[in-house]
This record gives C-alpha cells, sequence and structure tokens, in this order.
C-alpha cells in the first residue's frame, strides 16, 4: 500500500520523521538533548513551535541543518507583520538612496 504524504510539511512533522527515520523513541531523544519529551510530544504535534533554538539542538541530534527543520519546504510563509516590516524598510532604502 501506498503512503500519501502531505505536500507541505510542518516543521513538528520534520521533527518526527527524523526521530523515526533514526529509530528513537521521545525519551531518547530527551536523552540526547535534554529537552522534555512532554516537550518533544509537544513540539512534534504543533502544540509548542520550533524555534530556532530547538532546531539547532535537534539539528545537532540528527546531523542536518536547522533550515530542514523549520523550513522543510523551502518555503516561508510572511505574516502581515513581517510584509509591514518589509515595506517600511523598502521606503527607508528608497529615501537612503535619492539622498545620495
Amino acid at each position: 500500500m501506498a503512503t500519501i504524504l502531505p505536500k507541505v510539511f510542518m516543521p513538528g512533522e520534520v521533527l518526527r520523521g527524523l526521530r523515526v527515520e533514526a529509530g528513537i523513541s521521545q525519551e531518547q531523544l530527551q536523552e540526547i538533548t535534554g529537552i522534555l519529551r512532554t516537550n518533544i510530544s509537544a513540539l512534534e504535534n504543533g502544540r509548542i513551535p520550533i524555534t530556532s533554538q530547538y532546531a539547532d539542538v535537534f539539528a545537532a541530534a540528527f546531523g542536518s541543518h536547522p533550515a530542514d527543520i523549520l523550513y522543510p519546504n523551502r518555503k516561508f510563509e510572511k505574516t502581515e507583520e513581517l510584509r509591514k516590516v518589509e515595506k517600511r524598510a523598502e521606503a527607508l532604502f528608497k529615501r537612503t538612496a535619492n539622498a545620495r
């Protein structure tokens, strides 16, 4: 039977996949990383967001790059707040360039 994979993976799903592929339990991952098993479960299930600090630790544990965990689809979804930052930066850079 073929496994149907989602087109878009979430960081927690990637973390679970890395752990399962390595053949270790959440308890064993806790031993390796020092991150509580309950937090690992919450991270894998999306109840806690995976921050860059978590991604750094897990990437070290699995010999991968943090970006592989944080941005598994090589896509970065910009929030409305990030779009506003971009617009403010663009306006500032434009003013700076015009002042030269």
